[in-house]
């Protein structure tokens, strides 16, 4: 056996390893899970406008229809 075996056999990392892979796992899933919420309030945000603008236009033209000449 030499050394290099040594070196292959020993799979153990120590805790910090471990905690490190740990908090940036979580880190990268949080940063995703915000940037999903973000997209998705935006998305609401648009829709609710449109359907704000439509009744805006709506009304114009009900004011316009039933309005004074």
């Amino acid at each position: 056996m030499t050394e290099d075996d040594g070196l292959i056999r020993n799979e153990k990392g120590g805790p910090l390893v471990e905690e490190s892979l740990l908090l940036g796992l979580a880190v990268v899933t949080v940063s995703i899970v915000i940037a999903v919420i973000l997209q998705a309030t935006g998305w609401a945000q648009d829709v609710v406008e449109g359907l704000l603008q439509l009744l805006q236009d709506s009304w114009s033209s009900l004011t316009q229809l039933f309005g004074a000449p």
